[in-house]
């Protein structure tokens, strides 16, 4: 057993080094886009670039859970870091193209690894109040995007893009000495990676999974299309870096009220109405910001509402999972909609970079706005579809 002294050393750890993560990460997230814009290189290659961190994600997010189980969460976290550390120095010291995809894919391995196996750890470290330790994980996370939004592009303007990204591999050695003292947990008993993948072709056969991927793709879709190709539409607009930063990290601040609001208000709204109600925010304020977002105050605003739509999404997304989902098999339900959430972080750059290329900035934003707008009005039919889907595959044991 872990002792009470051991638990409070994990705790904290746990805080310290998820907003060292978050941080580094919300800098650049910020940093990647304007360094390549800076490069010289065309909207279509933004995009292709910016894509590569999806790859990874979508290839790593049923295993971050697997190699946690196998090898102990900790070894997991030290690994995420060090491949946020490896993406950073490279970015630091290499202008190829190459290495602008790597890193990317770095990037996206790591956020794989991170989130899934931190949150484990966070969730055993005291089995009595695993949702009170979860959400202070998410609000430490918060905080530091937040941080890390505005600091990377006030650092880009002040300083450079090398020092922004040195300032970003700082912190993740930093995350990795707190990840070392960090104490070893008492390890749950460990099945082979065929039991537990096992499950995972029926869970994708599964029609109760649709409405909760095209939440996840949707929303996911919003803020990687916001971070490539909306972020050259920024520098179109005559945005310096620093002002960039700032309309990213007040994306961030209203995912805040988002995350203790939206749960209320869908309880009064009802399900579908919300469903329908974030993915036609989601369209509409894409539209509004193609059209409008070249005044600053403007851009503000909607990139608030942008925010808040975002973790709305996020918080649907997961309550339709687990109504969807018998609480034996929520794990892999979760991890097959992640996948989807994946999938938009890496085509969202993959398709609209390239259609901004061949027609223009605000139409490749507004494509992406008309997509999520068309899905909203489509609610009636997906609910007609697949709302009923869950309560059957239950009944099924998810097959």
């Amino acid at each position: 057993m872990t002792s009470p002294p051991r638990l409070g050393v994990a705790e904290w750890a746990l805080y310290a080094h998820t907003t060292a993560y978050s941080v580094a990460l919300g800098a650049i997230i910020v940093l990647v886009p304007l360094y390549i814009l800076s490069l010289g290189y065309h909207p279509g290659w933004l995009g292709a670039i910016i894509a590569g961190q999806g790859l990874f994600q979508v290839g790593l997010r049923l295993f971050g859970g697997v190699l946690s189980d196998r090898l102990g969460e900790r070894w997991v976290i030290q690994a995420s870091f060090a491949a946020l550390l490896a993406g950073s120095l490279g970015l630091a010291f290499s202008e190829s193209v190459a290495w602008l995809v790597g890193s990317q894919a770095l990037f996206g391995g790591s956020r794989s690894l991170y989130w899934t196996s931190s949150q484990s750890y966070g969730s055993r470290i005291d089995e009595t109040r695993p949702a009170q330790l979860i959400g202070r994980f998410f609000g430490f996370g918060a905080a530091g995007s937040l941080v890390g939004n505005a600091g990377g592009g006030v650092v880009a303007a002040a300083w450079g893009y090398q020092e922004g990204f040195l300032i970003a591999g700082g912190l993740a050695a930093a995350g990795m000495v707190l990840t070392v003292v960090s104490p070893e947990l008492p390890r749950r008993a460990a099945r082979s990676v065929r039991a537990i993948l096992a499950p995972v072709p029926g869970v994708f056969r599964s029609r109760s999974t649709a409405l909760p991927a095209i939440m996840a793709f949707g929303t996911s879709l919003q803020v990687a299309v916001l971070a490539s190709v909306g972020a050259a539409l920024m520098k179109d607009f005559g945005y310096g870096d620093d002002e960039f930063g700032i309309l990213m990290a007040v994306h961030g601040i209203g995912a805040v009220p988002a995350g203790f609001l939206f749960a209320a208000m869908l309880r009064r709204m009802g399900e579908r109405p919300a469903f329908a109600a974030t993915m036609g925010t989601h369209g509409a304020l894409l539209l509004a910001l193609a059209a409008w977002g070249d005044a600053y105050w403007v851009a503000l605003g909607l990139l608030f509402t942008l925010g808040f739509a975002f973790n709305a999404g996020r918080v649907l997304n997961v309550s339709l999972t687990a109504m969807a989902s018998s609480p034996e098999q929520r794990g892999v339900f979760m991890a097959v909609v992640g996948i989807y959430w994946a999938s938009g972080q890496m085509l969202g750059p993959l398709l609209f970079g390239p259609l901004a290329a061949a027609t223009s900035l605000e139409a490749s934003v507004s494509t992406a706005g008309v997509a999520m707008a068309a899905t909203a009005v489509a609610t009636p039919a997906l609910y007609a579809l697949f709302g009923r889907a869950g309560a059957v595959d239950r009944e099924r044991g998810g097959s």
